[in-house]
Formats: C-alpha cells, sequence, structure tokens
C-alpha cells in the first residue's frame, strides 16, 4: 500500500499528502489533506507551491508563542487560517522527564476539542485542500492525522507506519536548527531531547491509540463521545475517501 510521502515545498521538511490508503470502502484521496511542519520559510517559490496544489485551508496547531515567533509564510494566499493553538508539543512543554507519549496522551485527553475542531474543518472544506501543521509535523500534526485516517477506517499499522516517516524528514538541518535555537534557552543538547524534537518512534503513537481502545474501544468511540456526531463521521468519509 503506498503511503505518503515528501511533496517538494521549498520552505518545508515534512510536507506530505496522506492520501493513498486503503479506507472503509475505497481509498483516501490525494491532494485533499496533507500534513507539514511549519510554513515560516514558503517564500515565493513555497508559497507557489500552495496553490498549485490547491490549498485553501490552514489548520495551525501551534500555541501563540511558537506562531508569534515564527508566524506562517501566507502573504498573498487565498487561504482561511484556523489556528487551534495545543501547548502540549511544542518546545516549552518538553520539560525533563516528558516523553512522546505522554504528550500525545495529554493532546487526547485534555484537547480533544481541538481535535472535533479540525475534523470539522476538514468536514466543512468545499473542495479546497486543507494543510494541518505545527513546528515539526509529528507531534500535534501526527496526533490529527492518525485520529482521522483512523475515523475513516484506515489500517492502524499504516496510521503508524505514517507517522513513523517523520523521523527521517526532521533528521540532518531542521533538526539541528531547532535543537540550537532550543539551546538559546538554557536546555542542553541531549539524545532524550533529540527524540522530542525530531523523533518519531512508532511505539509513542502506539501506546496514545492503546489508551484510547482501552477507554473508548476505537477511535470512532472516542471522538462520538467527545461530542462528534455520526453525521459528522459519515462527511469526513464523504471528504477523504475516494469509494471503489
Amino acid at each position: 500500500m503506498e503511503t505518503s510521502r515528501r511533496v517538494p515545498v521549498p520552505g518545508t521538511y515534512n510536507f506530505r499528502d496522506v492520501g493513498g490508503f486503503a479506507a472503509t470502502g475505497g481509498t483516501v484521496r490525494h491532494g485533499v489533506l496533507f500534513r507539514s511542519d511549519g510554513l515560516q520559510n514558503l517564500g515565493e517559490a513555497g508559497r507557489e507551491k500552495l496553490i498549485d496544489l490547491g490549498v485553501g485551508i490552514i489548520i495551525d496547531l501551534r500555541d501563540e508563542p511558537e506562531a508569534a515567533a515564527m508566524p506562517d509564510d501566507l502573504g498573498g494566499l487565498d487561504v482561511e487560517v484556523l489556528r487551534l493553538p495545543v501547548f502540549e508539543g511544542s518546545g516549552a512543554s518538553q520539560g525533563a522527564g516528558v516523553s512522546l507519549a505522554d504528550l500525545y496522551a495529554r493532546i487526547v485527553t485534555r484537547h480533544s476539542a481541538v481535535v472535533l475542531d479540525a475534523l470539522r474543518e476538514i468536514d466543512t472544506s468545499h473542495g479546497r485542500a486543507i494543510v494541518v501543521h505545527c513546528t515539526a509535523g509529528k507531534d500535534r500534526t501526527g496526533v490529527v492525522i492518525a485520529l482521522a485516517l483512523l475515523a475513516v477506517g484506515v489500517d492502524r499499522d499504516d496510521v503508524l507506519d505514517d507517522y513513523a516517516l517523520t523521523q527521517a524528514n526532521l533528521a540532518g538541518e531542521w533538526l539541528e536548527s531547532m535543537v540550537a535555537l532550543i539551546g538559546t534557552y538554557g536546555v542542553p543538547d541531549t539524545p532524550e531531547l533529540r527524540t522530542l524534537m525530531g523523533g518519531s518512534p512508532r511505539e509513542a503513537l502506539e501506546s496514545t491509540l492503546d489508551l484510547i481502545d482501552r477507554e473508548y474501544g476505537s477511535v470512532r468511540e472516542y471522538l462520538l463521545a467527545s461530542g462528534f456526531t455520526l453525521d459528522e463521521l459519515a462527511t469526513l468519509e464523504n471528504v477523504l475517501v475516494e469509494k471503489a
């Protein structure tokens, strides 16, 4: 099965199309839902690429200090921007002893409203392509994308495989620059920090999906318990899935 791969958008490292996965009754459409790291360095070439991709909606999950420090470079683009700030996953949230699994559990337990708002925005996209992003495009973005895909019937192993792709995309220039940036605040460069900043170990997301399954039975039941409706789930399938 084809999994999402990088789309060459100038100024980004982890911009990917999540189309191509087998889902309930069909396949996730290409060119509808994208995931990305920050969009602060797009430049003219990056903005032109977003136009070519038909991007009309940006869902920005960064907290307020992140967005203020690295504002998205969207000047001149005809896009709707939905700001859904989540502190968990930001550099400031990654304190001593915090694991990725801890952060992801907090997202699904403390920020279910953000997840639902993001999915509702996808529901009402009306043919416009959507980009979900944070700073790295792996933690907050990874959880939202994983839940969206699982909600429309994508196999759990495919979702975990897609999540795990991020680490290789962020290795090198992106990770080194972020470790240097956070180092200016007195945070030492350690293997644990590098995992938090740039790692996407499969077991981190898997533990959160296990938590959802234990508490709710499935991602769909989690979303329904959080306030999503059956009609909204059906709309999400219609938007994301090309029926066989």
